[in-house]
């Protein structure tokens, strides 16, 4: 454990100065060359102290008033977090997790780490939930969420539905991936994967989805992955190419496509990409779409670095079908980006709604009559799903909803029973919202 510890503190900084956890984790991994145990302990204290940041904190604040947590370093920060969990979720004594992190603490408003730590460990939970009267505010430290998203949540759904959906935020959901036909069949992939003594479910509705339900080799480490013949896609974000069912022939447009994973289903089901463009903004971006198609062996994909939002511009031609998968809040996905709500600030939804509805109203712009776009996020904040779609009906009249179909999920009674909704306690998948409407006439 003791080696393991500068790597989770570097973790933690990197994700405290804005990194995704992911791609934090995953360079870690890489950079350290860690064997199974360490990169099980790397990923357990990061995505632990992400998921329950707000409650951690609070106890670190609670316990003294000699510091500001958000103004000593990064470092101290991130050791303080770890120490913390050690303290009130492993209840670890104090003298253990001072014996084995001492050795990695800078001084803290000259405070000695033993006695910075019995502060911490005199606080108890019910201090934390002292002054705390309505249930939001409970709500907030017993599932690790801001307030004001609960709030929402309780707004659109009740509080018992509202519990249900926070309570399955705080767990894993399986692991999906799906054999790119791309590249190998569905035959020689399982076959493999009995000769790793992975076990697995094939997900029947979503053709070459499979759920791993227990594997000794972790995904990423496979031969199979890093040939781009397994994509990992949670079981959501492989319904929506099906929703949109692309066909050979058809002009297809995935608007904001990076980094690809549904970009190379939409060309493994239409059996073909010459007639598919795929955009995104920036260069960064657009080079890891590149990088990742070319794995996938989908690289005749067309790809353009554009601001979809004035698209219409620089593509002159139409399109039969479009996917818009913009970018959202991200809400649906907590349970495995924990980071990413922390980040959130209701402004910020405010400035993904003016973005969604100005990508949707581009979109319509380029489709041709009867052709269809499908719009879907992994939020599940309604102001990003329903109220974007409902809005944009009313404003177009020559546009009407179509059965967002295989329905997996919750038929949404706010659109007609035709846009289907995703929860993680129901349908052991993240958070998802798929809506499919046509266009007919101009």
């Amino acid at each position: 454990m003791d080696s393991i510890i500068p790597i989770v503190m570097s973790a933690l900084e990197d994700i405290d100065n804005g990194k995704s956890l992911r791609n934090v984790l995953r360079f870690h991994v890489n950079q350290y060359n860690l064997d199974r145990e360490e990169e099980s302990t790397l990923y357990y204290y990061t995505n632990e102290i992400y998921r329950k940041l707000n409650w951690i904190d609070l106890f670190i604040k609670t316990s003294s008033s000699n510091f500001s947590l958000k103004k000593i370093k990064s470092d101290m920060r991130a050791l303080l977090r770890i120490a913390t969990h050690m303290l009130k979720v492993n209840n670890k004594p104090v003298d253990e997790v001072v014996t084995m992190l001492e050795p990695y603490y800078r001084s803290v408003a000259q405070m000695s780490f033993d006695t910075l730590l019995e502060l911490i460990q005199s606080v108890t939970e019910e201090n934390l939930f002292e002054n705390r009267e309505d249930l939001p505010s409970k709500y907030s430290l017993k599932y690790f969420t801001y307030t004001w998203i609960i709030r929402k949540f309780i707004k659109q759904w009740g509080v018992d539905f509202t519990e249900k959906v926070l309570q399955s935020l705080l767990e894993s959901i399986p692991m999906y991936v799906r054999i790119n036909t791309l590249k190998a069949s569905f035959d020689e992939i399982v076959d493999n994967l009995a000769t790793y003594e992975i076990k697995y479910t094939p997900v029947e509705i979503i053709p070459n989805l499979i759920r791993i339900d227990e594997t000794p080799v972790p995904i990423p480490r496979l031969d199979e992955f890093k040939e781009g013949k397994l994509v990992i896609q949670q079981k959501a974000s492989a319904l929506v190419s099906l929703v949109l069912n692309p066909q050979l022939g058809e002009e297809i447009l995935d608007m904001c496509a990076s980094p690809g994973g549904k970009t190379s289903h939409i060309v493994a089901q239409a059996g073909t990409a010459k007639n598919i463009l795929a955009v995104d903004l920036n260069k960064e971006r657009v080079k890891i779409l590149t990088d990742r198609l070319k794995l996938l062996g989908a690289e005749e994909v067309k790809i353009l670095s554009a601001d979809a939002r004035t698209l219409k511009k620089t593509v002159k031609s139409t399109f039969d079908k479009i996917l818009l998968d913009p970018p959202c809040s991200g809400s649906g996905t907590y349970s495995s980006r924990p980071d990413i709500k922390w980040r959130m600030k209701q402004r910020d939804l405010n400035w993904y709604i003016k973005l969604q509805n100005a990508l949707l109203d581009e979109a319509s712009k380029l489709l041709e009559v009867g052709g269809c776009i499908v719009y879907s996020t992994c939020s599940l904040f309604e102001d990003e799903n329903h109220e974007i779609i409902s809005q944009f009906l009313k404003n177009n009249s020559n546009f009407s909803l179509m059965l967002a179909s295989p329905m997996i999920g919750i038929e949404s009674n706010l659109l007609e029973n035709k846009a289907q909704e995703l929860y993680p306690h129901l349908h052991e998948t993240e958070g998802f919202f798929i809506a499919k409407i046509q266009k007919e006439g101009n």
